[in-house]
């Protein structure tokens, strides 16, 4: 998908941000690298309007879905690879796999299995490759990547950005503005904070969002061809309600598990 100032001036952006992306963009550029040059320029509100405005595309270019959800895991695996890197050095100093950090711009990453991983301050870059991680921030501005499976990820700071590429993640934010991408299957995510916006690329995820949250989820049809069903609290699904998405691209009401209704 492909951002340009005929979209922008469409859209309505503000003087402030339609300034900033022709000195950035004078020829535009792809979504996701607009979205990289918002979050390095702290541009965050920016980037939220940026990523609601492209989901209602989705309604007249439904094909655009699969750029964002691919933002969302080339984000979470870019988060990955960096912090991972730094955790490893650490290690050789003998300090745990285990890590609470109540400062601000913490970064934290870790590549061993069952990790627990804490932060509350805000700014916090989180990333875990190893299976069984548990991961919580409470800090604003917060992005936590994992790629290993049965992740249990929770945030609960203002326009936290959460990627999960593992199969049978949980993911939970009660934060505004929360931005999740899941590539794995069997996620079950809920983002309870107003305004969430939800992309999964994996198969046979359960999802419940608060309000104004937009979500694009990822099914298999009648002939197992892959499509994305997209929903909007208010229009086709209710807030605070469990779905997953039928074989013919329904949001169905589901019954989840303990642990899934707990976060």
């Amino acid at each position: 998908m492909k951002i340009t100032t005929d979209l922008l001036r469409q859209w309505e952006a503000c003087t402030d941000g339609y300034g900033w992306f022709i000195r950035k963009f004078p020829q535009g550029a792809d979504y996701g690298v607009v979205q990289q040059a918002l979050r390095d320029d702290s541009r965050f509100d920016d980037s939220s309007w940026l990523t609601d405005h492209a989901f209602g595309h989705l309604l007249v270019e439904p094909a655009a879905v699969g750029d964002i959800t691919a933002d969302a895991k080339a984000a979470s695996d870019k988060l990955i690879a960096d912090t991972t890197a730094l955790k490893v050095e650490v290690e050789k100093v003998g300090v745990p796999a285990e890590s609470d950090n109540s400062g601000d711009y913490a970064r934290i990453g870790s590549s061993g299995y069952s990790a627990q991983i804490g932060s509350s301050g805000n700014y916090a870059q989180i990333g875990s490759s190893g299976n069984y991680a548990q991961i919580g921030s409470s800090g604003d501005y917060a992005q936590i990547g994992s790629s290993g499976n049965s992740a249990q990820i929770g945030s609960s700071g203002d326009y936290a950005r959460i990627g999960s590429s593992g199969d049978y993640a949980q993911i939970g934010s009660s934060g505004y503005y929360a931005r999740i991408g899941s590539s794995g299957n069997y996620a079950q995510i809920v983002a309870a904070g107003e305004n969430a916006v939800i992309a999964v690329a994996g198969f046979g995820a359960q999802f419940k969002v608060g309000p104004n949250a937009s979500v694009s989820v990822a099914y298999l049809d009648s002939n197992e061809r892959a499509r994305f069903a997209v929903g909007y609290v208010g229009e086709n699904i209710k807030a605070d309600t469990w779905y997953r998405v039928t074989e013919s691209g329904v949001f169905e009401e589901v019954e989840t598990g303990e642990l899934a209704d707990a976060a």
